[in-house]
């Protein structure tokens, strides 16, 4: 990779291992122990709710404002605003995530030429529902794209990049993607889950059997880093190095994986702040519109 922005570091794909650690609280722990020992199938049932379970949150100081210049509407029964005409970019937020904290990708997007949709997910933002799986988020961001008549582009956030991973691999269309903080094996975060919970032994066992006839397919099946070598859109994978979120680890597997994807790291920017970073959004904006200068160029 050739190209460079202000305080991003482009560096080598190879990275160490590093492990997160997730701890719920003691007593929330010692129930599902008890529970686990007792009931171990109604505690993997009670469990497999919890993992399903979305959490909203609300925006940021001045996150909203964003939304004085869109255009509201529906879209498959969610929540959407859109901006701009031109090729459609659409905007796809993570787990608990919302449409607005990607806010900072509208204005350059419009500017150079695209309409840009931004939607709220089922059991997020301002969209009913209170559960969501990576698959039906896949779902949703396909169901978008039918109504929108297709897509030139997407950038997603966090598991919006494994969902726009497992929509591809199930017939969406795109020219450009970018991914920012994707993670590339769903295991782990049922791994982080039942950690925190201190689920262990036949639960857990249970509790994975129930989450893949939930979602009707193996974890293993649908993991970002085993669907990348089948893909061909271009792709842009960002992740910041000191993600406590969704290790940079797995940023840099999609990348290896994925033919031709190019990769940045960030340094300080987290999870959630590489959202809001000027450089991260000045290089993602330029890759979804670099077509356009490669044929002037031409």
């Amino acid at each position: 990779m050739t190209s460079q922005t202000a305080n991003t570091v482009i560096v080598s794909r190879k990275g160490t291992n590093v492990r997160y650690h997730v701890s719920g609280p003691l007593w929330l722990k010692g129930s599902f122990s008890i529970a686990g020992y007792l009931a171990p199938s109604l505690t993997a049932s009670v469990a497999e709710r919890l993992f399903f379970k979305t959490r909203r949150t609300g925006p940021r100081p001045g996150e909203r404002d964003v939304l004085d210049t869109a255009a509201p509407s529906s879209i498959a029964g969610m929540k959407a605003w859109s901006w701009g005409n031109g090729p459609t970019v659409l905007l796809v937020h993570g787990w608990n995530g919302r449409a607005t904290q990607l806010g900072g990708f509208v204005e350059p997007l419009v500017a150079r030429g695209y309409r840009v949709v931004a939607f709220d997910a089922f059991g997020h933002g301002e969209s009913p529902g209170s559960s969501m799986s990576l698959p039906e988020l896949a779902s949703c961001i396909g169901q978008v794209s039918d109504e929108l008549g297709g897509l030139y582009g997407v950038i997603a956030h966090s598991m919006g990049g494994a969902a726009t991973t497992l929509a591809l691999s199930d017939g969406l269309q795109l020219e450009r993607a970018v991914f920012v903080s994707p993670p590339s094996d769903p295991r782990v975060f049922l791994q982080i889950f039942s950690d925190a919970l201190g689920i262990v032994g036949e639960v857990r066992t249970r509790l994975k059997e129930r989450v893949e006839r939930r979602i009707g397919t193996s974890m293993e099946s649908i993991r970002g880093d085993r669907i990348a070598p089948s893909m061909r859109v271009p792709l842009l994978v960002v992740h910041d190095r000191n993600d406590k979120e969704v290790p940079v680890e797995s940023g840099q597997s999609i990348a290896n994986a994925w033919p031709g994807a190019e990769l940045i790291l960030t340094e300080g920017l987290g999870h959630q702040r590489i959202l809001r970073a000027e450089p991260v959004t000045n290089v993602a904006v330029s890759f979804i519109d670099a077509p356009k200068h490669l044929k002037v160029a031409a």
